[in-house]
């Protein structure tokens, strides 16, 4: 309501004309790979999308990966080497999601606790993986009688779940243990609502008390990884990711021919008005010694990045240096990516390994990045990226400072019309969005990641009626020499 300062003079302050974009990041990385434990990918449960604050926290949650040349199932594990190359070179914020291969009557690792009345209560793991094999599972006698103190210990030691004073009874030990007691509160992890994350009580037909163990548990059924997985599992692990607030990803272990067009139709359908997620991919090469082995997917859109060659790395499981194909470069390379701004080029920026797979010579690079690869040298002892090039076979995104700026903008634009949201389409408030926007590209040229800018807001009568705002914005990013017509409807 207007408020009168003075006789006759009103003021009436309008709340969308003090709306302002708040702070703006585009460097989640998003990596999606085989792992000894943790839930599998499902588009339709956020919380198979982890996001682990390091990689310390990322083995607890996934375990340890396999030496790389004595694989498991013949078949790496591919997620948490990718996160530890990620995190090596400076990703900040990652989103994991574990993906398998595995039959329906693949058994999960399962132990059996004895009764008082002769039955057998079975804790099976949650999930399919080695890493729920060869478990320490403890039942001792509380401090109470007639109670239970209760212990689930993973074959690492990484991850242990205690639960203290639990009924005997198997029907509640049971309910405990699964997070369904009505009054227990003893539970170790809130997250999961007190249940165990590892491990389900399945009573089955055993009646009386869950009986103490007196050794060490053997595994009654074992549990493989799934890691011979193909292009549909991974479809899964993409679909998880895509409503995430992701802006880089990475298929961990995978190379262009197999799942290159996978993550080019990822990335582009995230980016559109629809999804609203602006993102790139970055994809590596398979093991590979000569440049006519590198050969780079065009994506005219300039949001896939293809990696190579591969790297030489410490293995902390096989305690030596090993050779990681491209596949693996990727992922070293989204973790530099997203921990630059998004108008620094990673052209010349350093990689954290011991050296490269293949060292090119000169002309070599130079055909390399003819062909669209972002390609690494060994130069002064260090790793380096030669040019940051994206797989555009146009040369207006051919850059990847190009696509990320432009992105950045993007996502910027949502982030401040999102206070819009609900709000009059008339040209008042079309008006003040133009304002907020402006303000952003605004701050881009002031931060050197535009030269110029002109920016727009209309809407027709049609889209007044549906509510929908037109932006139409003309970038010239640094370092680039072409305007970027970018038109976005919002809605």
């Amino acid at each position: 309501m207007p408020e009168m300062i003075v006789p006759g003079t009103y003021i009436e302050v309008r709340a969308e004309g003090l709306i302002r974009p708040g702070p703006i990041s585009i460097g989640n990385v998003g990596i999606i790979g085989t792992a000894q434990r943790g839930r599998l990918a499902d588009p339709n449960d956020p919380d198979t999308v982890y996001k682990p604050a390091n990689i310390g926290e990322s083995r607890e949650i996934f375990g340890e990966y396999d030496a790389f040349g004595n694989r498991i199932e013949s078949n790496e594990l591919t997620l948490v080497r990718a996160m530890e190359l990620a995190y090596a070179n400076g990703a900040q914020r990652v989103f994991a999601v574990r993906v398998a291969n595995i039959p329906a009557a693949e058994p999960l690792a399962a132990y059996e606790l004895s009764t008082s009345e002769g039955g057998m209560v079975t804790v099976e793991a949650r999930e399919h993986g080695t890493g729920y094999n060869d478990a320490l599972v403890e039942v001792t006698e509380a401090a109470t009688a007639d109670l239970l103190d209760v212990t689930f210990t993973t074959d690492d030691d990484r991850v242990e779940e205690s639960w203290r004073n639990v009924p005997e009874a198997v029907e509640e030990f049971a309910q405990v243990i699964n997070g369904t007691h009505p009054t227990y509160n003893y539970g170790p992890l809130a997250s999961t609502g007190g249940r165990s994350a590892l491990f389900e009580v399945n009573v089955g037909a055993a009646t009386g008390n869950v009986e103490t163990t007196e050794e060490a548990l053997q595994t009654q059924t074992s549990a493989t990884n799934g890691a011979n997985t193909g292009a549909g599992d991974y479809q899964s692990g993409l679909a998880a990711l895509l409503n995430q607030n992701v802006h880089i990803v990475v298929l961990a272990g995978q190379n262009a021919g197999t799942m290159g067009p996978a993550l080019v139709a990822h990335v582009e359908n995230a980016s559109t008005d629809l999804m609203k997620r602006e993102r790139v991919g970055v994809i590596g090469s398979s093991a590979s010694s000569t440049v006519t082995d590198l050969v780079a997917p065009a994506q005219d859109e300039g949001r896939l990045i293809f990696a190579g060659p591969g790297v030489r790395v410490n293995d902390v499981v096989a305690g030596r240096e090993v050779v990681l194909p491209g596949t693996y470069a990727a992922a070293a390379v989204a973790g530099r990516i997203s921990s630059l701004d998004p108008h620094f080029s990673p052209t010349n920026k350093t990689i954290n390994a011991n050296g490269l797979e293949t060292d090119f010579n000169g002309t070599e690079l130079e055909q390399l990045l003819l062909g669209r690869v972002l390609a690494l040298e060994s130069r002064n002892g260090t790793i380096r990226i030669v040019r940051g090039l994206t797989t555009s076979t146009n040369t207006a995104w051919s850059q990847i400072t190009t696509r990320r700026i432009v992105d950045y903008a993007r996502f910027g634009v949502r982030a401040a019309a999102n206070p819009f949201i609900g709000k009059l389409n008339n040209e008042r408030v079309r008006q003040a969005l133009k304002g907020s926007v402006n303000s952003l590209l605004a701050a881009m040229v002031d931060r050197e990641m535009l030269i110029g800018y002109e920016l727009d807001v209309s809407a027709t009568r049609d889209q007044q009626i549906r509510g929908i705002a037109q932006v139409t914005m003309f970038l010239q990013p640094t370092f680039s020499i072409d305007f970027i017509r970018v038109v976005m409807y919002l809605e």
